[in-house]
């Protein structure tokens, strides 16, 4: 595992000094009508941390931002980190006993909530016996004061408390599709692991997909409590470049911000790729993007092709998770190209500061190349663990630092990896796996179809059976037999559902991804185990 050592920079409040120092009039955030400059950024923390030191908010004692994306967001992050306390966002999309399960579970006592969502904080907060301190953004609420005002009346002076590289900055729950959500303890080496202390020469990435212009804009439309929300946040606060801040998602919105601002880099999710090539189909100038990261899924090659075609920057994959705090493999612009490849249905090779290993799922030992097994992944700087749950921690955390994901998939000659599907997806039919990601990506072929789960469910003769649900595009038509045709022609007979279900939308959780334990609960009610 390469080594690194952190310097100057470790924690997301040194970043905001870093920079109000060396550039205090340069543009860090916009939102709205609001311009932030790194000076003001880095005085806004300091009187945040301040502020949480008076309410008696001690180092690693959690502070909850509870609010669709704003320019208080990083205000608050870096505040909390000059603090050395630990911010807890909370998921927007939730229900209310759901969030109160992340309040009560993270142990908040201060938390920082929208205008929008201060009245379920107020029915909530007699079952929050560790919230002590509400404050609400953009406006008071009840006997709650104005974030902006309580803020403003605090000292501005450096806090200079000083954190430790497995100090935990934030802590971000993950989606909870099968049980309730954990949450995932991010520590300051994470989020700046590789780093050295100043933000890399920009001479030194010249020619590179990693290169960067100090004056570029980027735009964070992704939320915060997700990572990559978090991660636009962070990049931003690292670099010292500007960042255009979005609430929430609007098609419309993101072009005009990429006109308005001539925005170089966005992340986001295949879906919303899509949008966008209709806007530059429809004459939107989106000639000022240059790099679009985006994970989640691989982008179709037809749309990757149209895509390169027609908006013309770099694209970049990722693969990672909460749990590592980032991404652990790239496909590089280099492998998007408009004939598509075997290597664009991968999602790339391991970074220089991560390992990665093929391991059978019950022994955990090494696979051959091209053998499809749970992907587990090493990197420098781990979680912490997952809050209050040891024993949780231990089944995918070993001694070794490598952390068992989960994930099936397997790795070529040369080392790009290629997800297959999650284990707890697996298909064991007829003595034969099957991987069920495998076969929705044959049933996303047929142009009718919008969206596809496929899962097992109890079959006397084979133990488990293939079967899919389809949601189909606005207007479309397709039958059962037509599908199972359509499948028969691009995999394998075994692989083929055997039965088909027609739904009008596909159940997703808060986050958006799919809950498949809702699908299957029907077929394998009253029965003590999930597969046969």
């Amino acid at each position: 595992m390469p080594e690194y050592k952190l310097k100057e920079a470790f924690n997301v409040g040194d970043s905001a000094r870093y920079h109000a120092e060396r550039t205090p009039d340069k543009i860090a955030t916009i939102y709205e009508d609001r311009v932030t400059t790194f000076a003001q950024l880095d005085r806004y923390g300091n009187q945040v941390a301040n502020g949480l030191i008076k309410l008696g908010v001690k180092p690693q004692e959690r502070v909850g931002y509870y609010g669709k994306n704003t320019d208080f967001h990083p205000q608050i992050l870096s505040g909390v980190s000059k603090a050395n306390a630990v911010l807890v966002p909370v998921n927007w999309r939730l229900a209310p006993p759901e969030v109160q399960f992340v309040l009560d579970d993270a142990d908040v006592k201060v938390l920082f909530v929208s205008s929008e969502f201060a009245p379920l904080v107020a029915q909530l907060k007699d079952q929050l016996p560790a919230l002590q301190h509400v404050y609400v953004l953009e406006g008071a609420y009840k006997d709650w004061s104005d974030f902006a005002q309580w803020r403003d009346s605090q000292d501005d002076k450096d806090t200079a408390i000083h954190s430790a590289p497995r100090d935990v900055y934030v802590q971000l729950y993950t989606s909870g599709t099968t049980g309730r959500p954990k949450g995932v303890q991010i520590p300051n080496d994470a989020a700046y692991l590789g780093w050295t202390g100043e933000p890399p020469d920009p001479t030194l990435l010249e020619g590179t997909w990693k290169a960067y212009n100090p004056d570029e804009v980027s735009l964070c439309i992704a939320p915060n409590f997700h990572l990559s929300g978090n991660g636009s946040i962070l990049g931003n606060l690292r670099m010292g470049t500007t960042v255009v801040i979005h609430p929430d998602f609007d098609a419309q919105r993101m072009v005009d911000a990429v006109l308005q601002y001539r925005v170089a880099k966005i992340f986001m999710v295949p879906a919303v790729l899509k949008i966008l090539l209709d806007k530059a189909r429809q004459g939107a100038d989106l000639s000022s993007i240059k790099l679009i990261s985006y994970g989640a899924s691989p982008i179709p090659p037809e749309l990757m092709r149209e895509a390169v075609e027609v908006i013309g920057c770099g694209f970049v994959q990722m693969y990672g998770m909460t749990e590592i705090a980032g991404t652990a493999t790239f496909l590089e612009p280099a492998d998007h190209t408009l004939t598509p490849t075997e290597k664009m249905k991968s999602c790339g090779k391991p970074s220089e500061l991560h390992e990665l290993r093929i391991v059978d799922p019950v022994t955990r030992q090494d696979l051959p190349v091209r053998t499809p097994g749970e992907i587990a992944i090493r990197t420098a700087a781990p979680m912490v663990g997952y809050y209050k749950r040891d024993e949780d921690t231990a089944k995918v955390l070993d001694s070794e630092g490598w952390y068992y994901t989960g994930d099936v998939g397997m790795v070529d000659e040369e080392g790009y990896l290629y997800i297959q599907d999650r284990l707890k997806d697996m298909i064991v039919t007829g003595g034969e796996n099957v991987y069920s990601a495998e076969v929705e990506a044959a049933l996303y072929e047929h142009p009718a179809v919008k969206e596809a789960a496929v899962i097992g469910i109890p079959s006397e003769r084979w133990g488990e059976e293939v079967k899919a649900i389809v949601a189909l595009e606005p207007g479309k038509t397709l039958t059962a037999d037509e599908l199972i045709s359509f499948a028969r022609s691009h995999i394998a007979g075994y692989k083929v559902p055997k039965s088909v279900d027609f739904v009008p939308e596909l159940p997703r959780n808060g986050t958006g991804k799919l809950m498949k334990h809702v699908l299957r609960e029907p077929y394998w009610a009253g029965r003590e185990r999930q597969v046969s």
